[in-house]
């Protein structure tokens, strides 16, 4: 099950709105990404979006970072909104349908464009959701949203180890919403 250019544009909009009200106040806030802070959290979320264009792209990174990792320099400085902002740009506008379906060299391996995309668009929906615990700014991921990016990390990790990448997952009731069913598989306590 792979993504599409919505899903992406989706998982960013639904970010947007908790990235805009952190404020450099917030940077020392612990997130359930537990070895993050907020500022890591952010930094890791605007280099995942330009390693995430570049790779659709088939370009070099601008950001030296690989999956999983911190940029090496700091990207937020103090205008977290502006830096989110031109990271969803450089991902969107690297993003074209020839792009979604073309396989890309990545660093985990070739992967087809879908994929690149989902796991893009799930590393921004849960992260935004750490992010939001952390400055208790929760982010509104609608539904179909939500259990798109669950079906397609459930497909995903059937696959792969879930370890590093996501913890164990926490169980929830099968009529929690979809959100919580989301970053509950992924390993976080909603």
């Amino acid at each position: 099950m792979g993504m599409d250019i919505s899903t992406l544009e989706r998982a960013c909009a639904a970010t947007e709105p908790v990235v805009a009200k952190v404020t450099p106040a917030h940077y020392g806030l612990a997130t359930p990404c537990t070895e993050w802070d907020v500022h890591d959290l952010l930094n890791h979320l605007v280099g995942t979006l330009h390693l995430g264009g570049a790779l659709l792209a088939d370009v070099p990174p601008t950001v030296a970072m690989g999956p999983g990792q911190l940029p090496p320099t700091d990207l937020v400085g103090d205008d977290p909104g502006t830096a989110y902002r031109r990271g969803v740009e450089a991902l969107l506008g690297a993003v074209d349908a020839g792009a979604i379906e073309r396989i890309h060299p990545t660093p985990l391996g070739d992967m087809p464009g879908t994929a690149l995309a989902g796991f893009v668009a799930l590393d921004v929906v849960v992260h935004g959701w750490d992010l939001g615990r952390g400055v208790d700014a929760a982010p509104v991921v609608d539904d179909d949203l939500a259990a798109q990016l669950l079906g397609f990390a459930r497909a995903s990790f059937s696959a792969m180890p879930r370890e590093p990448v996501l913890g164990p997952e926490v169980a929830v009731a099968p009529d929690a919403p979809p959100t919580d069913r989301l970053v509950a598989f992924t390993g976080r306590t909603p």
